[in-house]
């Protein structure tokens, strides 16, 4: 429904034209458009028609500029892309959990773009059809262990070159209570959810500051911006990888002066990876919608492809969820109960 909205309420591309029908059009145009209306409606309603087109064209315009302006912002104020200088048969992009989810569908639609993967995780090996694909090439590691991510930075830029796209994805959850935390469950979630960017961009952001180019893309969450019961380990990750965004670029546009290394946060909602697998038919049964991870990748690749940076809430009709903590506490409130009504039946359903 929200995406109707968007597309087609709020467009100014069809709302602006039908108002310039019904007001400005010529005469010849418009009194034969009036008359074929009126003769299936009141002219009162043409009237308020009229009054909703117009304000429905505002809005639509002024959501134009607010997005325009934000993307502005996200890339320091430069109108200019940076495509010109990226030649993808000839770049690099190290990809962290990239044997399942969405880092193997990214390592895969950015190989077919002829760009070379360096795909990182812990598994044994990659699934076959990754394997025959002679753009990416793998590699385990524990990205949790600095020694070993500056081990396997050195070899990479052996082998094959300095990455100019870094995407640090790789991500695990824990579902447990806060009270039943263990010390393995938060060194390991943190570890990986965000400790490890700190490893991967001191590895990698050198190269990128000296060669004044790069894309670094930051796989968040909507869980960024609630924390769900139970998953509280998880959402702290998921709000601090948000930080790390924010901060990386800040220093990097203040403290380097380096305004053209780009950066990109994203926000995917439940997506039908190894993650959630499990509490797929559960999240479903609890009216929660489970999104195709295909959608990650493409809008993923689309921006990275746009050398421009951005915060990408997927889907977009659930941006919302990122102003929760701008709503005063009685709206944010009231629709975080009726999440955890949702999750409560679940846990309900599990008994």
């Amino acid at each position: 429904m929200a995406a109707l909205i968007n597309k087609v309420v709020l467009n100014p591309l069809l709302t602006a034209p039908l108002l310039f029908l019904l007001t400005l059009a010529p005469e010849n145009v418009r009194e034969p458009t009036l008359l074929q209306l009126r003769s299936l409606v009141s002219t009162e309603n043409i009237s308020k028609a009229v009054t909703a087109l117009k304000w429905l064209t505002a809005i639509g315009v002024g959501r134009w500029v607010h997005e325009f302006a934000s993307e502005l912002a996200q890339n320091n104020f430069r109108f200019s892309s940076e495509k010109a200088r990226y030649y993808w048969p000839n770049e690099i992009a190290f990809i962290t959990g990239a044997a399942g989810g969405f880092g193997s569908l990214m390592s895969k639609d950015l190989a077919s773009k002829g760009v070379k993967i360096i795909a990182v995780d812990i598994a044994e090996s990659l699934p076959s059809d990754m394997q025959k694909d002679p753009r990416i090439n793998y590699y385990r590691c524990d990205i949790t262990s600095k020694e070993a991510v500056d081990d396997l930075a050195k070899r990479v830029q052996k082998e094959h070159g300095d990455p100019s796209i870094l995407i640090n994805n790789a991500g695990i959850a824990h579902e447990h209570r806060i009270l039943d935390a263990t010390p393995a469950s938060l060194q390991s979630i943190f570890g990986v959810n965000i400790i490890a960017h700190y490893y991967t961009v001191q590895a990698f952001m050198p190269a990128m500051l000296k060669a004044r180019k790069g894309h670094v893309v930051t796989i968040a969450s909507m869980a960024s911006f609630v924390s769900p019961a139970e998953m509280v380990s998880y959402a702290n990750t998921k709000s601090a990888a948000l930080s790390f965004h924010e901060g990386l670029a800040s220093e990097v546009r203040t403290v380097h002066n380096v305004p053209e290394v780009k950066f990109t946060v994203v926000h995917p909602t439940f997506a039908a990876t190894g993650m959630i697998r499990k509490y797929q038919e559960d999240l479903k049964k609890a009216g929660m919608h489970v999104m195709d991870p295909q959608m990650v990748s493409d809008a993923v690749v689309k921006q990275i492809v746009s050398c421009r940076g951005a915060q990408l809430i997927i889907p977009d009709d659930h941006g919302v969820i990122s102003c929760m903590r701008a709503f005063p506490h009685w709206l944010s409130q009231g629709m975080l109960r009726l999440g955890e009504r949702a999750g409560a039946k679940r846990r309900d359903g599990q008994a």
